[in-house]
């Protein structure tokens, strides 16, 4: 009779461990984004070319997602992007993502907490905070452009030393009362797409990245804030810099209509990349429609010659139309002045006056 009980017992909790709920094998799915432009460009020419005329533009990612629920609760999800238009690159961003009761945790090579928190100013047309309007605006080398994506320049998303993407591991905690953290630490600069190990003498290393965010709707009226900070805490040599980047965005919402600004500062970075930035713009959305008017003023301080000295002015007269299906037409009247006070320079001034035209398409 012991025996049979015993094989009783073990045949059941057999079963049970059989019939016991196992997650579902992580599917992916595909989406993404693709932009296709048509502009004409009126502006100086420099060093002999003639850089104004018709032009086409593009920029497009794949993206593969999958998220799968333990049996804990918790939620794990992978994030893998390719660059559609890109002879170098191919992979964006690739992360690992784990979501439960205790927040967000990003590993990989992705953006930063101080990036990802931050609240620039919304363009309804081409944008003016990754540095898009070099595309059109082109100084032909004259005047260095160098520091549009991730710089003062050309935009307040900015991270020290303009890292981008490298390889870290982020923690965003849930979001209460509105209010949301976010911290990261990536061990090296320069690590996306690498394994490497990182040599403290060697690289600019162990940076740390933290964001906080607040946004809430009051009656009408709806408040967006964010204030971010990173900075690069081992340098190579006690002579080198640590750089460190500052930003802070405000968005108020009023109905159709919509203010915002956001400034950033970049300290303490090699090559003169220091720098200020300041934008601003006005929004009006109603329905399908929206519109917008900004402005963007960034600078690159240069060294202590005024080398590399570059400052830029960018006014844009946006909108954007949603035409259903993640499909939305958009357009973008553009204006760009660069100035430097860099000595050894021969030009010294260049402008640029934009009309650029096309279809977003979201998927």
């Amino acid at each position: 009779m012991k025996k049979i009980l015993l094989g009783s017992t073990a045949l059941v909790a057999a079963g049970m461990i059989a019939s016991a709920p196992a997650s579902a094998k992580m599917k992916l799915s595909v989406g993404g984004y693709m932009e296709q432009w048509v502009g004409y460009v009126s502006q100086d020419d420099v060093a002999g070319q003639d850089l104004s005329g018709v032009d086409v533009k593009h920029d497009a990612e794949i993206h593969f997602k999958g998220m799968t629920k333990l049996d804990n609760g918790m939620s794990v999800g992978v994030n893998v992007q390719l660059e559609a238009n890109t002879s170098g690159d191919t992979i964006d961003e690739s992360y690992l993502i784990l979501k439960g009761g205790f927040g967000e945790i990003n590993l990989g090579s992705e953006n930063s907490a101080s990036y990802k928190m931050h609240y620039g100013a919304p363009d309804m047309g081409i944008g003016f905070n990754s540095g898009d309007q070099s595309s059109w605006a082109n100084t032909g080398g004259t005047i260095s452009q160098s520091g549009h994506f991730r710089e003062p320049l050309g935009s307040t998303n900015i991270e020290p030393n303009g890292m981008n993407d490298t390889t870290k591991v982020t923690y965003y905690t849930p979001r209460v009362n509105g209010f949301q953290l976010g911290v990261s630490y990536t061990p090296m600069d320069g690590s996306e797409d690498s394994n490497s190990q990182p040599d403290r003498n060697g690289d600019k290393t162990d940076i740390v990245s933290a964001g906080m965010n607040y946004k809430q709707k009051m009656g009408g009226m709806s408040v967006a804030v964010s204030a971010t900070y990173a900075t690069v805490t081992d340098a190579a040599t006690d002579s080198t810099n640590e750089p460190q980047a500052m930003a802070f965005g405000l968005r108020l919402g009023m109905g159709a209509f919509g203010v915002n600004v956001a400034t950033a500062q970049l300290e303490d970075s090699d090559g003169g990349k220091d720098g200020t930035a300041v934008q601003g713009s006005v929004t009006y959305t109603d329905g399908p429609l929206g519109v917008s008017l900004g402005y963007h003023n960034g600078e690159r301080e240069g060294d202590a010659a005024k080398s590399g000295q570059a400052e830029a002015d960018v006014f844009h007269a946006s909108a954007k139309y949603s035409l259903g299906g993640g499909v939305s037409w958009a357009s973008t009247l553009g204006y760009a002045s660069y100035t430097s006070d860099d000595p050894t320079l021969a030009n010294d001034e260049h402008n640029a006056t934009y009309f650029v035209t096309g279809l977003k398409v979201g998927f």
